[in-house]
This record gives C-alpha cells, sequence and structure tokens, in this order.
C-alpha cells in the first residue's frame, strides 16, 4: 500500500511521531529521576509529567525497566561510537599508543555531554548496577575494537581480559571522579590527567 497521499509521505510523518513521542516519554522520566529514585518510580508518574495516557507508553516500552534499558544502551551506543571512529588510527601498538590522548579526549568530551544522565544512573537514584553495566559496555566495546588490531594483539604481554580489567576500571574510575567532582576540570586537562598518570605506571614499571 502507497504511503503517500496528496504529496504528504504518512509513513514518514508516523515514524517522526513516533520518534517524538518517544523523546517526550525519555525527557519526562529523566526529569523525575532528578528527584526520585528509579524504583519510586511509576508509569503512571511519567504518564503525567509527558502529558500521554498510559496506552501510548506502553505503544513504546513494555514497562520502566524496558524505557531505562533502552535508554542505557543508547549511552552506551553513543560513547563506544567514539572508540569506533578511531579505530582506524590503530593500525599498529606504536600507533595506539600515540594515539592514547585523542582517544581520552574525545571520549572526556563525550562523557561532559552525557554527565547529567551519568550523575544521576550512577547515584542511589539510578537502577542497581548500572556501574557493572556501564563497565561490561565498556570493556566490551574496547575488546571489540582491539581484537581487530593484529599487531596489538601480538605485542600484548598479558592475558586480554585483565588488560581489560585494568583499563577499564582505571579510566572509568576517572569518569566517576570527575563527575563526582562537579566536572572540575575541562575535557583537556582530564586528558592530560589521563595521561600523565599512564606515564607515570609506564616510569614505574621500567624502575625509573
Amino acid at each position: 500500500m502507497c504511503s503517500f497521499l496528496g504529496g504528504v509521505d504518512f509513513l514518514s510523518v508516523y515514524t517522526e511521531k513516533n520518534r517524538k513521542t518517544k523523546k517526550l516519554i525519555q525527557t519526562s522520566f529523566m526529569q523525575i529521576i532528578e528527584n526520585k529514585s528509579f524504583e519510586a518510580i511509576t508509569v503512571g508518574d511519567i504518564t503525567k509529567v509527558a502529558q500521554i495516557n498510559r496506552g501510548t507508553f506502553y505503544l513504546h516500552y513494555k514497562d520502566k525497566f524496558d524505557l531505562l534499558d533502552q535508554i542505557e544502551q543508547q549511552l552506551f551506543e553513543d560513547l563506544g561510537n567514539h572508540i569506533d571512529e578511531l579505530q582506524k588510527y590503530y593500525s599498529s601498538m606504536q600507533k595506539f599508543e600515540k594515539n592514547q590522548e585523542q582517544l581520552a579526549a574525545t571520549l572526556f568530551n563525550s562523557i561532559k555531554m552525557h554527565a547529567p544522565m551519568l550523575k544521576i544512573f550512577l547515584s542511589d537514584r539510578g537502577r542497581a548496577g548500572f556501574h557493572l553495566r556501564f563497565r561490561d559496555a565498556f570493556s566490551e566495546k574496547v575488546r571489540v575494537n582491539l581484537e581487530k588490531n593484529e599487531s596489538f594483539h601480538a605485542n600484548l604481554k598479558v592475558p586480554m581480559e585483565y588488560y581489560l580489567s585494568f583499563i577499564t576500571s582505571a579510566f572509568l574510575g576517572l569518569i566517576e571522579q570527575w563527575i563526582q567532582n562537579g566536572l572540575d576540570k575541562t575535557p583537556d586537562e582530564m586528558t592530560a590527567l589521563y595521561i600523565e598518570i599512564i606515564s607515570i605506571i609506564q616510569k614505574n614499571q621500567s624502575g625509573l
């Protein structure tokens, strides 16, 4: 069946309306969770703020858990895309090390953009286990990208799972501390801090 009538693409109109409705629901949810824990939030709370009926909510989400899952997955995807964009630069172990600063700067800028959401999800108001889901998503994204790099794999002297555990825990620890400090440093300053910490670790390993 043709979706055009009188020059109007009704399928596109319907798709755009759905997109806006989902965005409205997500925005309303984020407004509520700023002052109320996830466990205490009800679908009724969300529909009241969004000014929609419950039927409209359930057209887009199964329940509040499905809503939060989709918001989290979009967050993880947005952050992961920055790693994917930089993957093409890592053609060798040496080049990977030279581009660590660029990777860190890109991620810190992205983290700043998502800081309000991350601050809530990492707080007591967020759903239990967000820290672990965030770590696992970040670790998996790094692993998938590194496994594409044969040179990096050949030069890695420790088991991949231990390497991933260290770099993801260290990097996410910096992110959490930065957010807890109210973004007291710029993304460039955080990048410099990250590189300095890596440099200290490397010097200690070499016995300098």
